[in-house]
Order: structure tokens, then sequence, then C-alpha cells
């Protein structure tokens, strides 16, 4: 098996893993409201991003001919980058909340590591949270995730 298929193997387990220790198996098919709340915020704020950011920032980046053209598109790929991984989230979250524990910990994970680089990463460049608030929208559902897991 090549590295990355055993590298996928072991992200699995480790996943089921942790799942297995945050609630228990017959929970499987329950609906999680937590879980599901979770989900659709997730959605709104992958909308959000979609529509305004699309309007705001990709379409902005995309005309700007100022940034040399590795910038630029480094950074429309990024963003769209940033697009998927919001969708997936939205979609692990989804699937969680319906009873695939191990999914419902892996859009809770996404939730929690996009909140803590997003309020870090404020102060790290020394700017203000109305300017970078992002990172905040994020620990509702982490916190609804968690909650859920922990159900």
């Amino acid at each position: 098996m090549a590295p990355q298929g055993q590298a996928c193997v072991v992200v699995t387990h480790a996943l089921g893993f942790l799942a297995s220790l945050t609630c228990s198996q017959d929970r499987r098919n329950e609906l999680s409201i937590s879980i599901l709340c979770a989900a659709i915020l997730a959605g709104i704020w992958a909308l959000v991003h979609l529509i305004i950011g699309g309007r705001q920032v990709e379409r902005s980046l995309a005309a700007d001919r100022s940034l040399e053209p590795v910038v630029r598109e480094t950074m429309l790929y990024c963003w769209h980058l940033v697009t998927g991984f919001l969708m997936l989230m939205t979609v692990f979250l989804g699937l969680g909340a319906w009873g695939n524990l191990e999914m419902a910990l892996a859009g809770t994970l996404m939730a929690t590591s996009t909140a803590a680089i997003g309020i870090v990463l404020a102060p790290m460049r020394k700017i203000s949270y109305v300017l970078l608030p992002e990172g905040w929208l994020f620990v509702p559902i982490a916190v609804l995730g968690c909650w859920g897991l922990m159900a």
C-alpha cells in the first residue's frame, strides 16, 4: 500500500477511535439536534463566504492587476479551498447529525481549528477583531458539535 493510503487508514482508525470515546454506538441512528444546528450554522457561513465573500473578496482579488500574477492566483486558489473546506464541514456535520459519529467529529474538529486559527491570527497580526472577526463565527459551531458528541 502507498504511504498516502496507509496515512488515510491511520486517520480513519484514529477518527473512529475518538468517536467511540465520545459516545456509545447505540446513538448511530439518532438525530442530534445540537449537531444539526452546528451543520445549519456551518452552511450559513459557507453561503455567506460564497455569496458575500465572492462579491467582496474573490471578484476584487481576481480583478486586482497590481498584484503579481502568482500571488493573485495563489490567493484565489486559497479562497476556493476555503469554500470547499466550509462546504465539507457542513456536509460532515450534516451526516453527523444523523448518527455518523466519525463525520460529526471531523466537522467539529474542522470548526474548532478554524475558530482557533481565526482567534489567534488577529492579535498575531496586531489587528482588531472588527477587521477579522471570522474565527469567532466558528466558536458556536465547535461548541454545538462538542455538545452533540458528548451527549
